[in-house]
């Protein structure tokens, strides 16, 4: 996490201390970031206690704020992007469900993927 991450979810933390349905105090790893432009941060606070989810959206520097809260409706309608409250089919095979830490997790982890496949499936 760098420098600027550690800041901005400190700020959410001063403004957001605990969780509005169960009160639980929220930490750092509460704070997900579903996407960072330069000016705009979105992010998902999630309780670790009852799993309420808030999205938060952090303006920055000379950031748009009608952008952010547009942002924001957008998230609150459809959800964190991969998760839907449909069930699964019963063709659907057995194993452990996608989370919205699973998501979140190969979001980051293509935020820095060059595209090189041949590289990421290559024998050791």
């Amino acid at each position: 996490m760098d420098t600027s991450e550690k800041q901005i979810k400190r700020i959410v933390l001063n403004r957001m201390e605990r969780c509005s349905v169960c009160h639980h105090v929220f930490r750092p790893d509460d704070i997900h970031v579903i996407s960072r432009k330069p000016d705009l941060w979105m992010m998902m606070v999630e309780c670790d206690e009852c799993h309420a989810r808030n999205f938060v959206a952090a303006v920055l520097n000379d950031g748009d704020p009608s952008e952010a809260q547009l942002a924001l409706r957008r998230l609150t309608e459809s959800g964190v992007p991969g998760e839907s409250e449909e069930p699964a089919p019963e063709t659907a095979p057995k194993g452990d469900p996608v989370t919205p830490h699973d998501v979140l997790d190969m979001h980051e982890f293509l935020a820095s993927f060059n595209g090189d496949f041949t590289r990421l499936f290559a024998k050791p």
